[in-house]
């Protein structure tokens, strides 16, 4: 008998990245059991990177190529007959001046719509292009997994342990940005190398403050440049659907490199021109975070960033959950919290309550569970201003939280939830507030719904803790009354909800009581 998978057709979906140096699409068929079959993949060079490192914004030339080469992607498009396609961009757009021009000539002339997105989004995209490949001995809970890309204009890195995103990090190390702002063109290869290496050792010695290089077991690796090596140099891996390289012969291709200028390894190793640009700053990065962890070998992936967009099409367009990916959001969140001494058992008891009251006002709320996550962060961070000071602590977790990296949120996503955590505490939003006034529309209303939840779900957790489970609702008319269990501390509870609940009542126009 047909399986499910087997009578339902797939969905064809395409991922576009627009890269540093060349624009790559990837068009796939998705079925509905979770499977991806890859059907095509495209990628034709751009000067994108060289422009914005050097010059500082993309000339009307670039602009052209680039508008080119995506019609040219959505004529192939529309002969696979993809209905569902996502178009990313990274450093090289998302650092140019001018790039809202070109996105908006790029929606104008392809109908395409282009996200710049941030280097925690990239890192996402990254690790769930290979979580898929990852086997036991990968996802073993005490064993490190370090995912290294360098891209053209950042160097991209995750720590994995048990499957999940423990530390993520992005670095402004890219073998473009190198190339562009450290070197004239004019330099021996020698000379090169040795400005690189600085460069990049300065870098990696600043991110070791904050990222352990020598706690890693296993070292994985993406990139072209990687899968180059793999087709050098690579031999089966038993940890996966990878190819494994030992070490010293990655150094001694790396020192071979190192004594070539672009056009003799255009002629050694087959290499196209703008590949070849990239070549040494590239295994020169690879090669110092390598030295930096005690691993003999390591594992190269087949993946790229667009399997990791891929997916995220699929999930969107068959509906599919992702809990791995909501853990590592609330494991990034922690981490980040216990950085700045937060409490984490009394954040994660505000967290509970806070998600029990979303669930129970989903109806006055009407927001997306996307909220609902961004809810949990805000729950778990609420409190890090403190570590600042706690006069005004609620300012400083919004400083802290709007300038951090939290891995799997957009840029926005990270911003929103910094103004839940401000407004969670003392003063509600107000017109003189601009930055909050800047925000769209949408995302003022979903912050101040959510920071007058979160309000609630704080005064909730004084005094002793309850089970959110066991809390009860009742609700009358314009009141909703919270039934606590047998409780001494209810007026500790009653009185900070005095305070704190002005602003829900406001908000939804229900006034919240609390009794046992």
């Amino acid at each position: 008998m047909d399986t499910l998978a087997e009578i339902t057709p797939p969905k064809m979906i395409a991922a576009v990245d627009i890269g540093t140096n060349t624009i790559r699409c990837t068009i796939a068929e998705s079925y509905s059991d979770g499977r991806i079959e890859i059907l095509e993949q495209l990628a034709r060079g751009v000067w994108f990177g060289k422009e914005t490192f050097r010059r500082g914004g993309l000339s009307a030339q670039s602009m052209r190529v680039g508008i080119e080469i995506l019609k040219s992607f959505r004529k192939l498009f529309t002969q696979y007959d993809v209905q569902h396609i996502r178009v990313v961009a990274t450093a090289s757009i998302r650092e140019a001046p001018n790039a809202d021009i070109f996105i908006d000539r790029i929606r104008i002339a392809t109908g395409l719509e282009v996200e710049i997105i941030d280097p925690a989004e990239e890192v996402q995209f990254i690790v769930t292009a290979v979580q898929d490949e990852l086997r036991n001995d990968f996802i073993a809970k005490d064993k490190n997994v370090l995912i290294i890309n360098v891209g053209g204009g950042s160097t991209l890195l995750a720590v994995l342990r048990g499957g999940t995103v423990v530390n993520s990090q992005s670095l402004n190390l890219g073998a473009i940005r190198m190339r562009e702002q450290l070197i004239s063109g004019n330099e021996l290869p020698e000379n090169s190398a040795s400005i690189f290496r600085h460069a990049i050792r300065e870098l990696l010695t600043a991110a070791e403050s904050y990222f352990s290089f020598s706690e890693v077991d296993y070292v994985l690796t993406m990139g072209s440049e990687p899968r180059f090596v793999a087709k050098k140099l690579g031999e089966p891996s038993s940890m996966g659907n990878f190819k494994r390289v030992r070490m010293n012969r990655f150094d001694s291709l790396v020192e071979r490199c190192l004594k070539m200028d672009t056009s003799r390894l255009c002629r050694t190793f087959g290499l196209n021109f703008q590949t070849a640009e990239t070549t040494v700053p590239a295994f020169l990065t690879y090669q110092e975070i390598l030295h930096r962890t005690s691993v003999s070998s390591f594992q190269v992936s087949l993946s790229s960033m667009r399997h990791g967009v891929l997916r995220a099409i699929a999930r969107e367009v068959w509906g599919f959950e992702n809990s791995n990916y909501q853990d590592a959001v609330l494991d990034a969140a922690r981490k980040l919290a216990e950085k700045f001494h937060v409490d984490l058992e009394h954040a994660s008891q505000t967290e509970q309550l806070a998600v029990r009251l979303f669930d129970e006002m989903k109806a006055e709320h009407g927001l997306s569970p996307r909220y609902r996550l961004l809810l949990q962060v805000s729950a778990i961070l609420q409190n890090c201003g403190r570590f600042v000071n706690n006069r005004s602590f609620h300012k400083h977790s919004f400083y802290l939280i709007g300038n951090s990296e939290i891995f799997g949120l957009r840029r926005a996503e990270t911003e929103m939830t910094a103004f839940i955590a401000r407004y969670s505490y003392r003063s509600a939003p107000k017109y003189s507030h601009t930055s909050f006034m800047s925000l769209p529309r949408e995302a003022r209303v979903a912050i101040s719904k959510l920071a007058a939840i979160l309000r609630i779900a704080d005064a909730l957790n004084h005094g002793n803790f309850h089970d959110p489970n066991a809390l009860e609702f009742e609700r009358s008319g314009d009141e909703l009354t919270v039934i606590l269990p047998p409780d001494d501390t209810i007026l500790l509870k009653a009185r900070s909800l005095e305070t704190q609940g002005k602003m829900f009542e406001d908000i939804f126009g229900i006034r919240i009581l609390f009794r046992t």
